[in-house]
C-alpha cells in the first residue's frame, strides 16, 4: 500500500493513516500527512486529539494548523503544555488578536503560579 500512496488516493491514504494510528507510529503518520493531503484531515484530527500519546495529540494539533484551524490547534497545544507549538501556530496564523490571546494566557499562567 505504501508503494501506491504516491498516487495520493484518498482510500489508500486513509487506510495507511489508520494503520499508523493503530500502531501509534506518529512519525510515519506525520510524514504521510505532509506528503499526501487527500484524506479527511479534520476527521483524523478529531479522532486522535484525545489519544493517550502526547505525540499523537501533537499530530492532531499539527493537522488543525495545516487546515487553518488556528484556535483548535492552539487549544490542543496549550492543553498539553506545548507552548512552543502554540506560539508557532499563532505566528503562522498572522492573526494579531490570536497572538494577543495567547500572550494573555501565558501571563495568566504566570500569575496563577505565583
Amino acid at each position: 500500500m505504501v508503494a501506491v500512496q504516491s498516487n495520493n488516493v484518498s482510500a489508500v491514504n486513509e487506510a495507511l493513516n489508520e494503520i499508523y494510528v493503530e500502531e501509534e507510529d506518529y512519525d510515519r503518520l506525520r510524514e504521510s500527512i505532509d506528503l499526501h493531503d487527500n484524506f479527511d484531515q479534520i476527521g483524523l484530527a478529531q479522532k486522535i486529539e484525545k489519544h493517550e500519546l502526547l505525540e499523537m495529540r501533537r499530530v492532531a494539533a499539527y493537522i488543525y494548523k495545516k487546515a487553518g484551524r488556528w484556535k483548535q490547534s492552539i487549544a490542543l497545544s496549550k492543553k498539553d503544555n506545548l507552548y512552543k507549538d502554540a506560539m508557532e501556530t499563532a505566528s503562522q496564523s498572522g492573526d494579531r488578536e490570536l497572538a494577543e490571546e495567547l500572550l494573555v494566557y501565558f501571563i495568566e499562567q504566570v500569575l496563577t503560579q505565583s
